[in-house]
């Protein structure tokens, strides 16, 4: 079978070191600093464990660390009082764990590609803000803040003996390269497809897994 993987992972690398491009660009991609393109807010704070369990939707830790992107069906839920000041994450938002057990798991990162009307953050993560989304594609983002070169520029930020952590000043100082709107959008689109059908090989994989099972468990029955 096609390792898709592994080319979705090369292909990857290639666009955002410029290896290759789309025919139709040849703009030069503009060098920015996130602290100029964005800002960075906190989770959830005042929190105990006896608030969790029900209430409102929050984003946790392990979504954040497993998926370039939000999987909203996976959100615990928390206890919002009416009046309670909290900040509540929105589309293109980008979320960081601040803390890992090795550096080279420091910094992941996960986008929220949904309109959401109330929901939040856990607190081990902090989120960054884009000024807008003409700036930086929220889809773009998800690809561009897990690429290698910029995993290695996170790598670089964790601080620590035994657990490791990194911090939201650093990482506003970190630089990125982006290219025109319309470049982020069909590259991020490109990855995109390839994710999906991913996704679909991995369903006929574990389909074919399953029949061969239950095949087997009832061969000789």
């Amino acid at each position: 079978m096609w390792d898709y993987f592994s080319f979705s992972k090369g292909l990857s690398e290639k666009l955002f070191s410029r290896e290759i491009r789309f025919q139709e660009f040849n703009d030069e991609w503009k060098l920015q600093s996130l602290g100029d393109i964005g800002e960075v807010f906190n989770g959830l704070s005042g929190k105990t464990k006896d608030n969790f369990g029900t209430g409102k939707p929050y984003i946790q830790y392990k979504q954040i660390f497993d998926s370039s992107k939000v999987h909203i069906k996976n959100c615990g839920f928390v206890e919002i009082s009416e009046n309670e000041n909290q900040n509540r994450v929105m589309y293109g938002d980008v979320f960081f764990t601040i803390s890992s057990e090795t550096p080279k798991e420091i910094g992941m990162s996960s986008v929220l590609l949904e309109e959401v009307s109330e929901m939040y953050l856990n607190s081990f993560c902090f989120a960054y803000r884009p000024s807008s989304s003409q700036v930086i594609n929220p889809l773009f983002s998800s690809y561009l803040f897990r690429s290698f070169n910029f995993r290695k520029e996170i790598i670089k930020l964790a601080q620590g003996s035994t657990r490791y952590n990194m911090s939201k000043g650093e990482l506003m100082k970190l630089t990125i390269i982006l290219p025109s709107l319309e470049e982020q959008k069909d590259i991020a689109q490109l990855l995109f497809s390839i994710d999906s059908k991913i996704e679909v090989e991995k369903t006929i994989l574990n389909k074919y897994q399953f029949q061969k099972q239950y095949l087997l468990q009832n061969l000789f029955i």
